[in-house]
């Protein structure tokens, strides 16, 4: 299957924020101790069978400590960073059951890079990061005036297919906007948070971030053409995310380049673009998409 709406905006580096993590009501049972690593919120999680001391980050993306899982089944994978110069080789860790508190995730597939540096600067062992990612499956509220944080009742699965063909529906229309120039059916495909970092500059929500777009690619409208081949599609309840490798024609210039894509479903029940980490490469190869 290859969803046609895995297309997002060119040349765009955007943070991975997602917005606070649900308040729910919970029974004290639902609640667990948060420990602290010097001043760093940090929860035990049990993996395989054996305890683990996550950081909890809301304003990052799940990752694990390579020095703690340096087994299982894993393969090679790259990290692009914010600033898209640079990327990053991890391994992707299989894990078959993660358990927090009553709350348990199966079948994860995580990467997994060098996190020593966090532990030497608090003075303990970090065995990964808890972000907002799983926090927001897992419904979590963080208090850390009490020192707990409340976990939602484990919630069905539900059909993630049904939820992909919903995302698909919502966001597919996008490149038909970048590549006609629509910049108000564009600004619909963004999550009123986004944040775009580029080798321009810093855009922060959607005004900013559509008068970048007018000024730099909408003027060619309709003379402009966007292409991507997504990869490693992935959806935890109402976050989904993925990787692509995407190419771009202007009368002026040809672009390519990968980059990965994060989209959030609103209050309304939409999907809508939030966070699209892009890095520039070599266009020799790429296929010309002039029409």
């Amino acid at each position: 299957m290859k969803p046609t709406f895995l297309v997002t905006v060119p040349v765009i580096l955007v943070a991975c924020f997602l917005g606070p993590v649900r308040a729910q009501n919970h029974d004290r049972k639902d609640e667990i101790p948060i420990e602290r690593c010097d001043r760093l919120p940090v929860v035990t999680v049990k993996v395989a069978g054996e305890n683990r001391r996550f950081l909890l980050d809301t304003a990052a993306v799940t990752f694990l400590n390579r020095n703690s899982f340096a087994s299982g089944e894993s393969r090679q994978v790259h990290i692009y960073s914010w600033s898209g110069s640079a990327a990053t080789s991890a391994r992707e860790v299989f894990l078959p059951q993660v358990e927090l508190g009553t709350y348990k995730l199966r079948d994860l597939k995580l990467p997994a890079i060098d996190l020593s540096a966090i532990g030497k600067a608090c003075g303990g062992q970090i065995d990964g990061i808890l972000g907002v990612d799983l926090l927001d499956h897992m419904g979590m509220t963080i208090d850390l005036k009490r020192g707990v944080a409340a976990l939602a009742p484990a919630a069905e699965s539900g059909d993630s297919g049904d939820a992909l063909a919903a995302a698909e529906r919502d966001l597919e229309s996008c490149v038909v906007a970048f590549n006609h120039g629509d910049v108000k059916a564009m600004a619909e495909c963004f999550d009123p948070g986004i944040v775009f970092y580029t080798q321009h500059g810093e855009y922060r929500g959607r005004e900013e971030v559509m008068r970048y777009l007018s000024q730099r690619f909408f003027r060619d409208a309709p003379r402009l053409h966007y292409d991507a081949t997504p990869h490693d599609v992935r959806i935890l309840g109402d976050v989904l995310w993925y990787s692509y490798d995407f190419w771009i024609d202007t009368p002026e210039e040809h672009l390519a380049g990968h980059g990965m894509t994060m989209c959030r479903k609103d209050a309304g029940g939409r999907w809508r673009m939030l966070s699209v980490d892009n890095s520039l490469k070599e266009a020799a190869g790429a296929p010309d998409l002039v029409h």
